[in-house]
Formats: structure tokens, sequence, C-alpha cells
């Protein structure tokens, strides 16, 4: 029996097309307990911020500290191969939060509303930049959340801590909720 060329081509392109669906179903997976830690710490932290305006430096120092450890031990947890993906996005939020305080320094001094609508933006430029190698989630929810969180920026005075808390925190939430469904 023969294959004709153009059978060969298709059969080809249904396995890379499995293999992408597959690659992208695992990611989704060994993502879903990272959004969710993240989510409700940041949303925590955007309450904190809320009730408490003069600890708002101190807490998130603290929400970083707790929320990189966990985020290296959810993805230490995994096997050796899934550990080493897990310590790059780790290495690389490192690099863009390193990026993240250069803009700050630059642009310093910044108030407290600009700071809180910065660092989600940043984050969700790695999640659109992620998104290209490890599946749409990422560009979507960038997206949205940037996109809400900007809408916040310009059109919600004192609610803002709590507008982002809902955003951003159950946004990641959210996202890892879909994620785990998905994966």
């Amino acid at each position: 029996m023969t294959i004709d060329p153009n059978e060969a081509a298709a059969s080809l392109s249904d396995i890379a097309s499995v293999e992408r669906r597959t690659r992208e179903t695992l990611v989704y997976a060994r993502s879903s307990a990272s959004l969710i830690l993240w989510g409700l710490l940041v949303g925590a932290g955007y309450v904190i911020s809320f009730l408490e305006p003069a600890l708002r430096y101190r807490h998130w120092v603290a929400i970083a500290i707790i929320g990189f450890s966990g985020s290296f031990l959810v993805h230490r947890r995994r096997s050796k191969r899934d550990s080493r993906m897990g310590e790059l996005l780790l290495v690389t939020e490192l690099v863009l939060l390193a990026f993240g305080f250069v803009f700050l320094i630059l642009f310093w001094p910044v108030a407290p509303r600009q700071m809180a609508a910065f660092w989600p933006t940043l984050i969700m430029l790695g999640f659109v930049i992620a998104g290209i190698w490890l599946g749409r989630f990422f560009i979507y929810c960038g997206i949205a959340v940037t996109a809400l969180t900007l809408a916040g920026y310009f059109w919600i005075d004192a609610w803002f801590p709590l507008w982002m808390a809902v955003v951003n925190g159950g946004g990641l939430i959210a996202g890892g909720l879909w994620l785990r469904r998905q994966g």
C-alpha cells in the first residue's frame, strides 16, 4: 500500500496539530496552581491597600516573597523536565520584575495609583509574550486584565484598589480554575 504525498502531508499536519494541543494542555495544567496562588495573594494585597494605605509597600514585599516561594514550590513538585520549564518561567518572571524596577527608577516619583496599575500591566505584558509560545489563553488573559486595569485606572476613583482586587486577583483565580479544567 502506498501513500499519496498529499495524504502524507495531511497526516503529518494532523500529528503536528495534536502535538501542539497536547503541549498546550500540559502547560495549562502546570500553570493553574500558580495562577490561583498569585490571584489569592494579589487580591488580598489590593484589599489591604484599600483598608490600610499606610501598609501599602510593606505588605506587597511580603506578598511577593510568599508568591515567588509558592510558585517555586509548585513548579518544583513536577518531574525533572517540567521543573526545568518552571524554573525558566520563574527566572523570566524575575527578569520582568527587574525591568519593572528599572522603569520605576527612570520614572520616579510614581503615585500609588500609577504603581497599582503599572505592575499588573507589566505582568500581563509577560502573559501576552508567554502566550506566543505557551498558548492563546495567556494572550487573552493578558489583554483582558490590561484592558480592565486601564478602564479602572481612568474611570474608577477611590475604589480603584478594590477594582484591582477583583480584576487582577479575580482574573488570575478565574484563569487558574479555567486552566485546571482544560489541563
